[in-house]
């Protein structure tokens, strides 16, 4: 497939933040500079929002939640909306592509499918947003009844690895459940939210409901999460960047939905499909460059299967195509900077000199064309121990330990053995096995001979993988608060003789 030229991409990025239905230019210091992972060049620079910007676009939301433009509408109507921005989005998937592309390093071909995907959050969320529900109960000579009723602003901090995706999952669910959104993209890669907002104002949303501005965590995040008239927060990120968060939004109170990193452990079992599981462990553990926090990073295998099914994996992920990202035939783009490079090759040096073994990648590419980037060879680790700092600490890239096992409890064990616990990843055609290793699992989310979420599955984490739970219709509980009302229905006398 061709090329698409980078002037052309160009072309399409808006640079604009959108605040109360209006685009304008950032008023903060220092502009950023935004730039291309295949080649390091820089795609274009963009001022962040000032403290000011800020907070206009918390207020526009705060006043346009209370406006009746929005607090009238109905949840099909809010459904409507998003239906049409779904619409909307698809219509430019390539635009949206091409640009997250050359923004983040993930290959067009894959691109392709996350704009999409995030076309069908939006509109799995506009189908239950006439579907909110309360309950009821008798209670002899009264009654009781709940509303779920919307927070009201909710600042959403947006990550640097597909963006627009991990946006519109908890946009989706929000707008639906009728609450108005201050959203900040990462000032890494911000340009595919940056467009979206166009999209927004040709959707029709009533001004000041949708606001889009950008800015560094530290400060234009920070500002975000502490402000009074936020009402929630959805956060997708590091760890540290969690805690801080929760330290952040402590003083005011504010309630946040938190999915955060991951270490996720693949299990094989002895009763495999060979070749559907070396797909499967492939796909888990290089997909994206794992620059995704439910990447299967830690696999354990069986003592009697493990040299062969490395070699197998490791010829396999040795062809896997680098290259251009805009270029259709890549499959494994570079990382995001060349810092997160080097972090993950120092980690990948430590442990060998801690006694692991690397057994392929491990270095940068230098092959023709990939030189000026952030490429890393697909890596696998092996004689990997379990308290190693490769094994516990979450790298962000395409680096596999791999650690064999001899009863499948052991295996259990290992996997359970570390603070994070957002998905796993179990590989059997034992029904009964399969199922006990789930059961055990201390993870939000567990795929047996499987991988990749959708909008109907609840997604989330434990331990130190976070709080809350996106997608499927238990967003649509994080998003609602309850408010309970109750009815009397005899005449009420008082408690008080007078």
């Amino acid at each position: 497939m061709e090329v698409v030229a980078l002037k052309d991409v160009k072309a399409r990025i808006t640079t604009d933040l959108y605040i109360s239905g209006k685009f304008v230019r950032g008023a903060g210091a220092p502009a950023a500079s935004i730039t291309n992972p295949y080649d390091n060049s820089e795609i274009c620079k963009i001022a962040p929002a000032s403290e000011e910007q800020v907070d206009a676009a918390i207020d526009a939301a705060h006043s346009a939640f209370k406006h009746p433009s929005w607090k009238r509408l109905t949840g099909r109507e809010r459904g409507v909306l998003l239906h049409r921005l779904a619409d909307l989005l698809r219509r430019d998937v390539e635009a949206f592509a091409t640009i997250e592309s050359i923004d983040t390093g993930i290959p067009i071909r894959e691109t392709r499918m996350e704009i999409a995907t995030s076309a069908i959050h939006l509109e799995y969320f506009a189908g239950l947003a006439g579907k909110i529900e309360g309950a009821y109960q008798d209670l002899g000579t009264r009654f009781n009844y709940t509303r779920r009723e919307p927070f009201g602003v909710i600042g959403q901090i947006v990550p640097w690895n597909t963006p627009l995706k991990l946006m519109a999952r908890g946009f989706g669910a929000a707008v639906a459940c009728g609450n108005t959104m201050v959203v900040k993209p990462s000032i890494v890669a911000p340009l595919s939210i940056l467009r979206f907002s166009e999209l927004v104002d040709e959707a029709g949303f009533p001004e000041g409901t949708i606001n889009v501005i950008t800015g560094a965590g530290r400060t234009v995040g920070k500002r975000i999460v502490e402000h009074p008239k936020v009402r929630k927060i959805i956060f997708t990120g590091g760890t540290e960047g969690g805690r801080e968060i929760l330290r952040q939004a402590a003083y005011t109170i504010t309630p946040a939905v938190l999915e955060l990193g991951g270490k996720g452990p693949i299990i094989v079992d002895e009763h495999i499909d060979w070749a559907e599981t070396l797909d499967g462990v492939l796909t888990q553990a290089f997909a994206r460059k794992a620059e995704v926090c439910f990447a299967g990073t830690r696999l354990f295998l069986p003592a009697k299967i493990h040299d062969k099914f490395v070699a197998d994996l490791a010829a396999m992920a040795e062809r896997i195509p680098m290259g251009n990202p805009l270029d259709g035939k890549t499959q494994l783009g570079p990382l995001m900077t060349p810092e997160r490079l080097d972090d993950i090759l120092k980690q990948v040096n430590a442990a060998e000199t801690a006694g692991a073994k690397v057994y392929c990648g491990g270095k940068k590419e230098l092959g023709a064309g990939l030189a000026k980037g952030n490429f890393i060879r697909p890596t696998i680790v092996t004689d990997v121990q379990p308290d190693m700092a490769v094994a516990r600490d979450e790298l962000f890239g395409p680096v596999l330990c791999v650690t064999p096992y001899r009863q499948i409890d052991e295996a259990i064990t290992m996997a359970n053995d570390s603070d994070f616990g957002l998905a796993s990843y179990v590989w059997s055609n034992d029904i009964r096995v399969s199922h006990h290793i789930a059961q055990e699992l201390e993870s939000g989310n567990v795929f047996l001979n499987a991988y990749g979420y959708q909008s109907e599955i609840p997604f989330g984490g434990y331990k130190l993988s976070g709080i809350g739970r996106e997608h499927g219709s238990e967003a649509m509980h994080e998003y609602t608060q309850v408010k309970s009302v109750t009815v009397g229905l005899d005449r009420f006398k008082s408690r008080f003789e007078i």
